[in-house]
C-alpha cells in the first residue's frame, strides 16, 4: 500500500518529521490521513514529542489536503529545500503541537 515514516529532527528539541507515500491505486480512499493519525499519537504519546511536521512539493496538491484534513497547519515555504531531478524544489511545510 506505501510506507510511513516517523523520523526524530536532529535539528530541533523534541521534533519529527512526519512522511508518508501510498501506491495510485490506494489514491483517494482516506490512507493518509489516517496513517497521519495513527503516527502522530506515537510521536507524541509514545515518544514525548512535542512537534511534529511535514513538507511537501508545491504542486502535490492532494498531499496538501490530507494534511489539512489530518489537522495540520500550514506554516510556510522553504526556498529552494530538496534538490530532485537536477533542479533545486521549494517545500511547503505542516505542522501539529502536542495540545492541538
Amino acid at each position: 500500500m506505501g510506507f510511513a515514516r516517523l523520523a526524530l529532527d536532529p535539528h530541533a528539541q523534541k521534533a519529527a518529521t512526519i512522511a508518508f507515500a501510498l501506491r495510485p491505486h490506494t489514491w483517494g480512499a482516506g490512507l493518509g490521513t489516517e496513517t497521519i493519525h495513527l503516527m502522530c499519537p506515537l510521536g507524541f504519546n509514545h515518544l514525548g514529542l512535542h512537534r511534529i511536521w511535514a513538507a511537501r512539493a508545491p504542486l502535490n496538491t492532494a498531499s496538501a489536503k490530507t494534511l489539512l484534513r489530518a489537522g495540520m497547519t500550514e506554516e510556510g515555504r522553504i526556498r529552494e529545500h530538496v534538490f530532485v531531478r537536477g533542479a533545486w524544489r521549494d517545500s511547503i511545510t505542516y505542522s501539529v503541537l502536542d495540545h492541538e
